[in-house]
């Protein structure tokens, strides 16, 4: 197995961070999951703007993290040679599903933490991973 980092379409990896952090954003605005993620979190209104001063941390921590996701992901196709659309969308569903859904699987249950909220939190990291697989293995 040779990785070739000098192949990896770093614009592309570029964009795909822009995209799940838009994806975030959406997932987690009011136009889709902000109610019911913040009534099952007990997170306030109140909360969130008191800490307002405190989120550039977190939103360095998401991107740190996007970068992380979508460059391990990029170099999961170069190796598997996935070249389509439907070879990223493959990949990216295999990767959400199969590393972020099965693990938070177990940590939901022993937790005690509502379906939910695991449906909503997994569900935006399983489509995030599918749309940016699709992103990696087209934009070649």
């Amino acid at each position: 197995m040779t990785i070739d980092y000098g192949s990896i379409n770093y614009v592309a990896v570029l964009v795909g961070i822009v995209i799940n952090m838009a994806l975030g954003a959406l997932w987690y605005s009011g136009l889709a999951f902000a109610g019911p993620w913040m009534k099952l979190t007990g997170i306030t209104r109140e909360y969130i703007e008191e800490h307002k001063d405190e989120t550039y941390q977190s939103y360095a921590v998401a991107v740190v993290a996007s970068a992380a996701l979508v460059f391990a992901l990029a170099i999961v196709i170069q190796l598997t040679g996935a070249a389509s659309a439907v070879d990223g969308l493959a990949l990216g569903l295999y990767a959400g599903i199969g590393f972020v859904a099965s693990t938070y699987a177990v940590t939901y249950t022993f937790e005690g933490r509502p379906i939910r909220l695991y449906l909503i939190n997994v569900g935006y990291s399983v489509v995030g991973f599918a749309v940016i697989g699709v992103l990696m293995a087209s934009w070649n």
